[in-house]
């Protein structure tokens, strides 16, 4: 799926509620967040309609032409160089459209099939409009659109799981998963990428010292309402079927024990219960993939 993200022009107007401090930091992290998403330019399109934003009033009295035409101007009236080249990045990384605001607003937000969806990239958050179609200067904001549209149409397995890949930067998975799933993603795509965020967003939040390993999942089912609380097996003897190789930093095959499971107890449209569903996990070594979490399953139960 292709998304098509539009810079908008009042994303950009002025904030006087903000320090100067606080318009310059958030133009470094929109700058660097875009740098990130730009790998992936063959689908993920910026677009920005030049027209409308070159008279945007966006710094003090300064606007976008400002910043993009005459940056000898801003230097000489003390604006810091750095915030100048990272908002130009911002603008160099998009094509230009004659497409409007208002046609964005009323026609393209609306457009969302297997194949391409459209949203808007906003420096301050537009009012009276829908937060799942803008994300606001922030890579968590990409990371959410994105896996939501995966799980509306997650397509076959191997492009689902490549996906996932771009969209739970914390998590490593196996590649025996592109199997594994198709037992459970016809039934389940939203739930999977529901917990595949908890674990990414949430889980290293739950680690804490003092607490056991049971513990740590407790607290992290809780904070994350999962459908059931996340387990460890009970019997130990089961351990080698949930074992599996994944290649740690001196490429050596380790076996790794990914033994804490969740439940994905309820179909997506909830007609179905079952503690069939699982995905089995580690916590992540510091040897493997950076310390990711490692997803060894995704499937039925083993």
């Amino acid at each position: 799926m292709t998304a098509h993200f539009y810079i908008l022009a009042e994303s950009f107007r002025y904030n006087n509620s903000l320090s100067s401090e606080e318009i310059e930091e958030k133009v470094m992290r929109l700058s660097e967040d875009l740098s990130h998403i730009n790998k992936y330019k063959d689908t993920n399109k910026l677009y920005v309609n030049y027209d409308e934003i070159y008279p945007q009033l966006f710094y003090s009295h300064f606007t976008i032409q400002d910043f993009i035409c005459t940056p000898q101007v801003l230097k000489r009236e003390g604006i810091d160089r750095d915030i100048i080249n990272a908002l130009q990045r911002i603008f160099e990384k998009a094509e230009s459209t004659p497409i409007t605001s208002q046609e964005v607003k009323n026609d393209l937000l609306s457009w969302i099939d297997e194949n391409d969806c459209h949203g808007i990239i906003a420096f301050h958050k537009i009012k009276d409009m829908d937060d799942s179609v803008q994300i606001v200067y922030g890579i968590d904001g990409w990371y959410k659109f994105r896996r939501h549209f995966l799980g509306i149409y997650p397509k076959e397995a191997d492009f689902f799981l490549d996906e996932c890949k771009k969209y739970f930067p914390k998590l490593y998975f196996h590649d025996r998963n592109k199997d594994t799933i198709k037992t459970i993603l016809k039934d389940c795509p939203k739930k999977i990428i529901f917990h595949l965020s908890a674990l990414n967003d949430i889980f290293n939040q739950c680690i804490q010292d003092g607490l056991n390993r049971t513990q740590i999942l407790q607290q992290f089912s809780i904070k994350a309402n999962l459908d059931e609380t996340a387990s460890l097996e009970g019997d130990a003897s089961r351990k080698e079927n949930f074992t599996f190789e994944f290649v740690n930093d001196a490429g050596v095959k380790e076996n790794v024990c990914c033994e804490p499971h969740l439940k994905l107890c309820y179909s997506d449209n909830n007609t179905s219960y079952s503690t069939n569903r699982r995905i089995y996990f580690h916590e992540g070594k510091t040897n493997i993939q950076n310390g990711s979490i490692l997803i060894g399953h995704i499937g039925t139960h083993l």
